[in-house]
């Protein structure tokens, strides 16, 4: 561990205006104001410090990735130097109202259509169409956990496909007129009416859906599971002058998405055992819904504490970054989680299945619980991701005090994707949203002072 520490006096008020001089490892100039440090010119008889910590990162890849019911399904993929070809098969039942009115006998079919949710799309370059097919399963889902490596036997032959240009909005309704032969398929069924009496009877006639979309294309697509991805049928009955549709949703329906990555002949290709850190070399990187994702070595951190005595934080902040690329169509997540990490490379738990992580600065990093000490869990913090910097930061001046005066025991970091933002859910698994970086661009930002005594 290198490790670069520099003081800045602090002066008396009438000279402070000018004191802005720190050194990095990179021998570059830093502000201490840049980062929100308030310096006292009041009080002389502290000293400012600076110290950069490089931190260096293994690759992890989850055990028993969980895809079941994530809320969204992830179609098509790509290829990358650092992480390989990913594809992504999604697989949903579909959902009906058995009390929706029907067409009649004499009714008269006038389309069928295929609603797509689209929550995003992702790629380098989107100024060309993207393909999205759906095909009938050939065996049921089952009431049981899908994980991304599960995958189901389906009809090559699509009921409904079509190619969408996303360049200028990737949140989006899209639609596409089914297959002929399927439509008018549904529509008889619809009129007979015995395989929509329940669910149950249903899922005889429809067991299910994959959505496919084309690797070829460079890009991936996520479909939100709900009430406005699926089938809609338009018809007249006897004197209606205007259609009437029929809904068969994915609403409330069971769903999970396969994932098929192949990291041969990549820096990756190393990963092999799932719940196992791996060196991959000087770049690191995440990829969601594949479960890849960094473990931080935070071990300098009490090398360097073990030199200081008598000092006080003032600001620490946690950087990653620059990021290897900054493409407006192609973001990586927007923000993770610091979880606590354990030994066997999961979450570090406590005895109600709490999961430790950071918290918020300014908020508690320890709660203490009949008697006995834990990490707080109440307000997680998150590594924010910023485009204009193409950087992730965040200040963890709290935590560190935690561990400095608390005796908080230190632990590497799990850098999860999550988000604070209410409603959606686990963003891990609903993209192929990725990163790499570059070992020697992840650093502590530290800032203390040290009091003398007299």
């Amino acid at each position: 561990m290198k490790v670069t520490t520099t003081s800045i006096l602090t002066w008396p008020a009438k000279a402070v205006a000018g004191l802005f001089v720190t050194l990095s490892i990179a021998s570059s100039c830093s502000d201490p104001s840049s980062i929100g440090l308030d310096l006292d010119p009041n009080n002389n008889q502290i000293g400012v410090f600076y110290a950069e910590i490089p931190l260096s990162a293994s690759m992890v890849l989850l055990d028993s990735f969980n895809t079941t019911n994530a809320g969204a399904m992830v179609i098509g993929g790509g290829t990358s130097d650092f992480f390989g070809a990913t594809e992504g098969i999604g697989f949903s039942r579909l959902a009906i109202n058995p009390a929706g009115a029907r067409p009649e006998q004499n009714a008269v079919l006038d389309s069928v259509k295929f609603n797509f949710q689209i929550e995003s799309v992702i790629g380098n370059d989107l100024s060309t169409p993207k393909s999205i097919s759906v095909h009938l399963l050939n065996e049921r889902i089952l009431d049981t956990t899908y994980y991304n490596f599960d995958r189901l036997e389906f009809d090559p032959q699509p009921i409904a496909q079509g190619s969408f240009n996303f360049a200028n909005r990737q949140d989006t309704l899209v639609s596409v007129q089914m297959e002929s032969g399927f439509s008018q398929f549904i529509f008889d069924e619809l009129k007979k009416g015995d395989a929509f009496r329940d669910i149950f009877t249903f899922r005889n006639l429809i067991p299910g859906i994959a959505f496919q979309g084309n690797t070829g294309e460079e890009a991936s697509t996520a479909i939100r599971v709900g009430n406005t991805t699926g089938i809609i049928v338009y018809y007249k009955n006897v004197g209606d002058t205007v259609s009437r549709g029929y809904a068969i949703s994915t609403a409330q329906s069971r769903h999970f998405n396969y994932v098929n990555n192949d990291r041969t002949g990549t820096p990756t290709a190393v990963i092999t055992e799932p719940g196992q850190s791996y060196d991959v070399g000087p770049k690191v990187g995440t990829k969601s819904n594949v479960g890849l994702l960094l473990r931080l070595d935070t071990s300098p951190i009490d090398a360097f504490l073990d030199t200081l005595q008598n000092v006080t934080f003032n600001d620490i902040e946690l950087e990653i970054g620059p990021l290897k690329s900054n493409i407006a169509t192609n973001r990586p997540p927007t923000s993770m989680i610091m979880f606590f990490a354990s030994e066997n490379n999961t979450i570090l738990t406590g005895p109600e299945g709490q999961e430790f992580s950071v918290q918020q600065e300014g908020r508690p990093q320890l709660v203490t619980e009949n008697g006995v000490a834990r990490p707080a869990t109440s307000a997680p913090t998150y590594l924010a991701y910023s485009s204009n910097s193409n950087l992730y930061r965040q200040k963890i001046t709290s935590y560190m005090n935690a561990v400095y005066r608390l005796g908080l025991q230190r632990n590497d970091f799990l850098l999860y994707p999550a988000t604070p933002q209410p409603g959606s859910g686990d963003i891990f698994k609903r993209s192929f949203r990725e990163f790499v970086v570059d070992q020697n661009d992840i650093k502590l930002k530290i800032y203390y002072s040290k009091i003398r005594a007299f």
